[in-house]
């Protein structure tokens, strides 16, 4: 019976000692998978970072050249109202077709400030009423392949590159334009 006794306490040495040794062991893999599992999220932390850098810098263009665009449209406009008055705003010949001509009286002289298209820009220029147009003197406005505008029933609207925009003359009159 201490043969069987002591075979049976062998295996039940034997049958701890492995499970010791499985304990023992089982912490290493729990290592090793909370190392690969940290690994997984900082490369996915990453990843976002990057593409939301990348996200981040395509919307902020995109907003720059809206708002480039709006404030060129808005120069242009901002023009428009305050040369706004009865006989202030005329069409002329620029030198690369129609210009919008903005008259100001004045009790030293009437001038124009000019706005027209000339190698692809938009331009404007002030000067005395009469006087040749000088695009060297100009000041550029925005680029723009495109300057085309349009009076109807007291509205004038104005396309270029950048979009369209209308202006409500406050004088209302179309006889105004010459």
């Amino acid at each position: 019976m201490s043969s069987k006794r002591t075979a049976f306490m062998e295996a039940v040495e034997a049958g701890v000692l492995s499970a010791q040794a499985r304990a023992g062991r089982q912490p290493d893999y729990n290592r090793v998978f909370m190392g690969l599992l940290f690994s997984l999220f900082v490369v996915a932390l990453l990843i976002s970072i990057v593409v939301g850098v990348h996200v981040y810098n395509v919307l902020a263009a995109d907003r720059a050249k809206a708002e480039d665009d709006r404030l060129a449209l808005s120069l242009l406009v901002n023009d428009v109202r305050a040369a706004d008055a009865v006989d202030s705003v005329a069409v002329g010949r620029g030198p690369e077709g129609r210009s919008l001509v903005l008259v100001e009286r004045l009790e030293s002289g009437t001038y124009e400030t000019r706005i027209y298209q000339y190698q692809q820009r938009i331009v404007q220029e002030y000067s005395l009423a009469g006087a040749p147009y000088m695009p060297s003197t100009a000041t550029t406005v925005v680029p723009s392949r495109r300057f085309e505008f349009e009076f109807s029933r007291g509205l004038i609207t104005i396309r270029t590159d950048q979009g369209i925009s209308s202006v409500a003359l406050r004088s209302g009159l179309e006889g105004g334009v010459s």
